[in-house]
């Protein structure tokens, strides 16, 4: 595997000499995130690359795995990528999609080999003892992350799994240094054709190795950054399909705006209280409309643009629509846990409001940078009293 070490130490020099006046000021906060980052995630980084690198020794074949017809889930972030994935990939005996352990633990083959050999070990002689501490663990460390509910045998983004080699869009929450930072955010227009090949051809790795892992199933992904790379995902995933997420970009906004200060604040004490503000404006308005400019040059069997409204208001019909289209078969077991997401978002009720003139946005500002957008899919403002308490209900299903 190709280690991005000039982005490494690039970020590395700005974190220690060049962070005074920005977001990622050395306040005892930050230095203690700094400080378990490098403890953990560089070592690791190396012990996944060794690990990557004997896979082609010990299991070669993998290279020769088929990606047929992967599916990539995509919009703007707080868009229901998440709650569509998770729903999708339980049609296990189709669909595959990375869960949490195998993108941040167990990127390679080996890795995955040896977490299930021990497993066995626990199972057949500790009575799972390591497993139930894991889980103890697991309740303490992930469970309390708010918005995005995480879970090491859940499904999430494999986005994640650019980290071990540092070509991955989320190192802008670790090091807010978007002036560093290579173009991720516009990965088909931006980057250059040697990072953006480096950054691909490792992920067209991972995932092969994933498929041949889960006996050669279809792919199942969900990337909000994605949508940067749906050039690249074709050029390397031909038969490539795509669904996008568009919501209400009031709702939008105010929820990603919330979650990415969480995200920000929990690695850094950001000079604002809502940082990045007039980014995330322009970011989210180039991944609504270049995102499906790209799409509307593909087929129309390659891709389906579907609001989050009309998913969340009738969810059975949407993802039978989503399965005939892409042409993934709905076995008996599917359908009951189906009928079981439909009840639970049907009594979900969100525990966050949202104001975007706190946030710093006025209605103005933000029907102009979205015009667009409110005029295609007929999305109303609903006046200002939308912008001082948006929508409430969903709005933390992400």
């Amino acid at each position: 595997m190709k280690f991005n070490f000039k982005l490494f130490f690039k970020l590395t020099y700005h974190a220690v000499f060049h962070a005074k006046g920005t977001h990622g000021r050395l306040t005892p906060h930050r230095r203690k995130a700094l400080f378990w980052w490098y403890i953990l995630i560089p070592p690791y980084n190396l012990i996944s690359g060794i690990c990557l690198l004997l896979d082609n020794i010990f299991f070669p074949r993998f290279r020769k795995q088929k990606v047929e017809a992967p599916i990539f889930i995509i919009g703007n972030f707080r868009s229901g990528s998440t709650l569509l994935q998770r729903l999708l990939a339980k049609e296990e005996d189709f669909l595959t999609a990375m869960k949490t352990w195998e993108i941040y633990l167990a990127p390679s083959l080996i890795q995955r080999k040896l977490f299930h050999l021990l497993a066995r070990f626990d199972r057949r002689f500790l009575g799972g003892f390591l497993v139930g501490l894991l889980k103890k663990r697991e309740a303490a460390w992930l469970t309390s992350i708010t918005m995005h509910r995480v879970a090491l045998w859940e499904v999430d983004e494999d986005e994640g799994a650019l980290l071990h080699n540092w070509t991955s869009s989320f190192l802008m929450f670790i090091f807010p240094f978007m002036d560093v930072l290579p173009p991720y955010l516009d990965f088909d227009n931006e980057m250059p054709k040697e990072e953006k090949h480096m950054t691909m051809q490792y992920y067209y790795n991972l995932v092969q190795r994933h498929v041949y892992f889960h006996g050669g199933r279809r792919y199942l992904a969900k990337n909000p950054a994605f949508s940067a790379k749906i050039i690249a995902l074709r050029e390397y995933f031909p038969d490539a399909k795509f669904i996008y997420l568009v919501r209400n970009p009031v709702d939008m906004l105010a929820s990603k705006t919330s979650f990415f200060t969480y995200i920000w604040r929990y690695f850094n004490d950001p000079l604002e209280s809502y940082p990045f503000r007039d980014m995330l404006l322009e970011l989210t308005r180039r991944w609504y409309l270049d995102s499906m400019n790209k799409l509307a040059r593909l087929p129309i069997s390659e891709y389906v643009i579907l609001k989050y409204e009309d998913l969340m208001c009738d969810l059975d019909q949407n993802i039978r629509m989503l399965n005939h289209h892409f042409q993934i078969p709905m076995t008996p077991t599917f359908e009951t846990q189906l009928a079981q997401a439909v009840k639970d978002a049907e009594n979900f009720v969100s525990k966050h409001n949202y104001s975007l003139i706190e946030m710093g946005y006025s209605p103005q500002q933000v029907y102009n940078q979205y015009q667009e957008i409110f005029d295609r899919f007929n999305y109303d403002l609903n006046g200002k009293a939308l912008m001082v308490e948006v929508n409430q209900k969903y709005a933390e299903i992400d």
